[in-house]
C-alpha cells in the first residue's frame, strides 16, 4: 500500500470518527435543548398559574373590602327600617286610640236626646272632641321616620355607587382594548380600597381633565388598585395618599404618592422583579408590582418611581393618548 493511500485511509477513518462524534454531540445538544424547552414551558406554566393565583388572591381581597364597605350601609339601612317600623306601629296605635275615642263619642251622639238645651251642649262638646281627635290624626307627621327613611335612601345610594364601581372593575376582557377615563378608574379604585384607607389615611386628589386612553379597562383598574393598596400598606397606621392625573404631551400621567418611609436603595432595583417582596412569608407573593409593570408596558406605557427615605414614594404611570379618538371627539 502506498503512503498516499495510507494517508487517505487514515484521514477517511478520522473523518468518520469525527462525523460520528459530531452526530452524537448534535443529538445530545438537541436532546438537552428539547429538555430545556420543556423545562421553560413548565416554568412558564407555573408562572402563569402563580400569577393567576395572585390575581385570584387580589380578587379575594377586593371582595372582602367590598363586603366590608357594603356591610356598613346595609346594617345602617336595616337598623333604620326596624326603627321606622316601631315608629309606624306606635303611630298606628295612637291613631287607633284616637279613632276609638271618636267612635265612642259618635255612638253617644247617635243615642243622645237633643230635646233639652243641656243635651245639645253635651253634643257640641262631643263634636269638638271628635273633631279634635280626627284633626290630630290628620295632622300627625312621622318626622323621625321620614328622616330615617331619607338616611336609608342615602345608604342605598352608597351601595348603588359601590356596585357601579365594582361593575367597572369586573369588565370582561373579551372585547380587548377600549377607551377609558383614567379619573373614573381612580375614583372606582378609591371606593374599592376604602376599607384600607378609612380613619387612617388622608386622601388628596389632584385630578385634571385628561383625554381617555385606549386600554384593557380591567387591567388598568388592576394597576391603579394595586398601586393604591401598596401605598396604603407602606404608610402603616397613618399617612397621606396623593393622587394626581394630568396630561404630559402624548401621555396621560397618573401619580400615586404616599408619605411612607420610602424604598431602601438596595431594594429599588428589584421592586419590579417577579416574586420579589419585602413582606413577611405568607403575606405576599411579590407579583403585585411585577404585574403592574407588565400591564403598563403591554399598553405601550411606562412606569417610574421616585423615592426618598422618610419622605415617601411616588409611582408615575404614563399611558399614551389616543390621538385618533381625541380628533374624533373634537
Amino acid at each position: 500500500m502506498s503512503s498516499t493511500t495510507l494517508v487517505l485511509s487514515i484521514v477517511t477513518a478520522l473523518s468518520l470518527v469525527l462525523a460520528a462524534w459530531l452526530a452524537s454531540r448534535v443529538y445530545a445538544e438537541r436532546k438537552r435543548a428539547a429538555a430545556a424547552g420543556e423545562e421553560f414551558k413548565s416554568l412558564q406554566s407555573t408562572q402563569s398559574q402563580v400569577i393567576h393565583t395572585t390575581k385570584l388572591a387580589s380578587l379575594g381581597q377586593m371582595i372582602a373590602g367590598v363586603a366590608h364597605e357594603m356591610n356598613t350601609p346595609l346594617g345602617f339601612v336595616k337598623s333604620n327600617v326596624e326603627v321606622v317600623g316601631e315608629l309606624v306601629d306606635e303611630h298606628l296605635e295612637q291613631s287607633s286610640k284616637k279613632l276609638l275615642v271618636a267612635a265612642d263619642y259618635l255612638d253617644k251622639l247617635a243615642r243622645a236626646d237633643l230635646s233639652s238645651e243641656q243635651a245639645q251642649e253635651a253634643v257640641r262638646k262631643a263634636a269638638v272632641k271628635i273633631s279634635t281627635a280626627i284633626k290630630a290624626i290628620a295632622a300627625a307627621k312621622l318626622d323621625d321616620a321620614t328622616e330615617l327613611l331619607q338616611d336609608s335612601v342615602d345608604g342605598l345610594d352608597q351601595l348603588t355607587n359601590l356596585v357601579r364601581n365594582l361593575k367597572g372593575f369586573a369588565r370582561v376582557d373579551s372585547d380587548g382594548m377600549d377607551l377609558m377615563k383614567v379619573n373614573e378608574s381612580i375614583e372606582s379604585a378609591l371606593t374599592i380600597a376604602q376599607h384600607q384607607l378609612r380613619d387612617r389615611i388622608k386622601v388628596i386628589k389632584e385630578l385634571k381633565e385628561v383625554p381617555a386612553v385606549r386600554c384593557v379597562p380591567s387591567q388598568i383598574n388592576q394597576v391603579v388598585l394595586n398601586l393604591i393598596n401598596n401605598a396604603a400598606q407602606a404608610m402603616g397606621d397613618e399617612g397621606t395618599l396623593t393622587l394626581r392625573c394630568q396630561r404630559n404631551g402624548d401621555f396621560v400621567e397618573l401619580e400615586v404618592e404616599d408619605s411612607g418611609p420610602g424604598i431602601p436603595d438596595e431594594v429599588m432595583p428589584k421592586i419590579f422583579d417577579p416574586f420579589f417582596t419585602t413582606k413577611a412569608v405568607g403575606e405576599g407573593t411579590g407579583l403585585g408590582l411585577s404585574i403592574v409593570h407588565k400591564i403598563v408596558h403591554a399598553h405601550n406605557g411606562n412606569i417610574k418611581v421616585r423615592t426618598a427615605a422618610g419622605t415617601g414614594t411616588t409611582f408615575t404611570v404614563s399611558l399614551p393618548v389616543d390621538h385618533a379618538a381625541l380628533r374624533k371627539s373634537a
